[in-house]
């Protein structure tokens, strides 16, 4: 009896277990692909903050140059002093993100290369363009972020301090991106215009021109009177053609 209760039973045993098994099989293979995501995940980072390190670091040529020179020349500081800022505000944004390792080591790479740029700026740099810089060092990267952090850290609630600073870099970033759009537009403008000039051009190059206004202005009055000519014109040509006779 109990021989016949176990043929029946082991079956049924096999049957489940050959249903677990591809799940579980499942399982640890999204458990391994999640993990290898993550891996990923850290692996792109990292060669993008490699990335974004050499290209905080192509201005040391540059300066280099403004050392050996001890001027600035036509450089302007600007990019640097907003670039400042910009790094600035993503460091701050990695450090009150716990998952933020990356972008707090990339931008705080970036912050103290700018940094260093706006000083080396404000050393060789003439007069006026010393003195501009300054002026707006103090208000954007003293003033501004001083305010940001303070607001942040103090009158935002800590369940909206992510998303608040987040939405200051991110449209301080598009901004920067965006400006060369001051010069492109103005530049977009005379293109139609010009354009529009040459295609007037190629239409009336070769429609003849009177140098005599009053002609001018009597081809046009008896092309919109179909050639025909004022009667009273007529009268006067008709008289003197009788005189004539």
């Amino acid at each position: 009896m109990n021989s016949h209760l176990d043929l029946h039973i082991k079956p049924t045993q096999i049957s489940l277990h050959s249903q677990l098994i591809p799940i579980v099989s499942f399982l640890q293979l999204l458990l391994r692909t999640s993990a290898s995501m993550a891996n990923l995940s850290f692996i792109l980072g990292v060669i993008g903050n490699v990335i974004s390190i050499l290209l905080f670091a192509s201005p040391i040529k540059t300066f280099w140059g403004v050392i050996k020179k001890k001027s600035t020349g036509d450089y302007k500081g600007e990019p640097y002093i907003t670039t400042l800022l910009s790094t600035s505000l993503w460091t701050l944004y990695g450090i009150i993100n716990p998952d933020g390792l990356l972008v707090m080591t990339v931008n705080g790479a970036g912050a103290i290369l700018q940094l260093i740029y706006v000083i080396l700026f404000l050393v060789y740099a003439p007069k006026d363009a010393k003195v501009k810089a300054a002026k707006l060092v103090c208000v954007v990267n003293v003033g501004v972020l001083g305010t940001v952090t303070a607001v942040t850290l103090f009158a935002v609630h800590k369940n909206t301090r992510l998303t608040f600073v987040g939405i200051l870099c991110t449209a301080l970033t598009i901004g920067m991106y965006a400006s060369p759009l001051s010069a492109m537009v103005p530049n977009a403008v005379g293109l139609f215009l010009g354009s529009a000039q040459l295609i007037l051009y190629v239409i009336y190059k070769n429609k003849p021109v009177s140098t005599n206004p009053s002609e001018a202005i009597e081809e046009e009055e008896e092309e919109e009177e179909g050639g025909s000519a004022h009667p009273a014109r007529r009268g006067i040509e008709m008289n003197s053609s009788l005189g004539n006779v």
